[in-house]
């Protein structure tokens, strides 16, 4: 073994927006033929993403196969090629009514979305601000009115906030009944407690036998600083949030130099 190969590791968690894709929301040509020649090793790639899985299979269809794909945040694990869903996690059933309505009265006009098992249905002014690909169906006029199913994560938005300002707002209304998150997005997730990409990424490593100390993890948004605490080396897009990159252990190029690539072609 040379020493290029001593250094890989054994997994790599890659979030998506702002870390592997571009700004413009494209996967360069330099980054797929790379995560493919990682993947000819024995090193396993994990795309770890805020994004419901099946707006995520829709990135992982673009850059090839991939080994996993944990999702919502940490709430939802899929192998692949099989698709075989290793985990899925949900509010508890009487919390997502519960929430909306102390927020409701805590925060009049603040709008919700939830999301489900195959799909996210949000409320008029909150749907024109998710993600493109989002399957999302017709804005509804109140979450409350759906007839009840279990929700993965609830999004939540409101028109007259800063997003740090609603932010603590929403911390105050909540507490510590559900993990609050941000994915650069103008909206807040709100999921169940104790769940993010490093607890899901943790579990994933467990299974696989994997020390955590032979992972490397990519990320550039608040969301991601769990994930990069958790990695034996955590690196930050140098486009990233400055807590992000204070949390990681180094700083690799940015989305739109293909930073991700750049930096596994060191080792690989």
């Amino acid at each position: 073994m040379n020493s290029r190969e001593s250094e890989r590791p054994q997994l790599v968690a890659i979030d998506v927006d702002g870390t592997l894709a571009r700004s413009d929301g494209s996967l360069s040509e330099k980054t797929c033929e790379t995560i493919a020649k990682v993947r000819s090793t024995d090193t396993k790639i994990v795309i770890a993403t805020g994004r419901p899985w099946l707006v995520a299979f829709d990135c992982v269809e673009k850059l090839g196969e991939v080994d996993f794909v944990v999702c919502s945040n940490g709430a939802m694990t899929v192998a692949l090629p099989s698709e075989e869903i290793l985990e899925d996690i949900y509010l508890p059933p009487e919390l997502p009514e519960k929430l909306v309505r102390s927020l409701r009265s805590k925060i009049p006009g603040i709008a919700f979305a939830y999301e489900f098992k195959r799909g996210v249905k949000a409320q008029y002014g909150l749907a024109e601000r998710l993600p493109s690909g989002v399957p999302l169906g017709d804005p509804i006029d109140d979450v409350l009115n759906l007839d009840p199913r279990p929700v993965r994560k609830i999004l939540t938005w409101h028109d007259d906030f800063e997003l740090s300002a609603l932010g603590h707002l929403i911390s105050e209304v909540v507490g510590n009944d559900v993990e609050i998150s941000s994915s650069g997005l103008d909206f807040f997730e709100l999921g169940t407690i104790g769940v993010c990409k490093a607890t899901a990424l943790e579990k994933l490593t467990m299974q696989l036998k994997i020390d955590s100390d032979k992972t490397w993890a990519f990320g550039d948004e608040q969301n991601d600083i769990e994930m990069l605490k958790w990695a034996g080396c955590g690196y930050a897009m140098s486009n990233a949030e400055p807590s992000v990159k204070e949390a990681a252990d180094f700083i690799a190029p940015s989305n739109d130099e293909d930073g991700v690539a750049v930096t596994l072609e060191s080792v690989y």
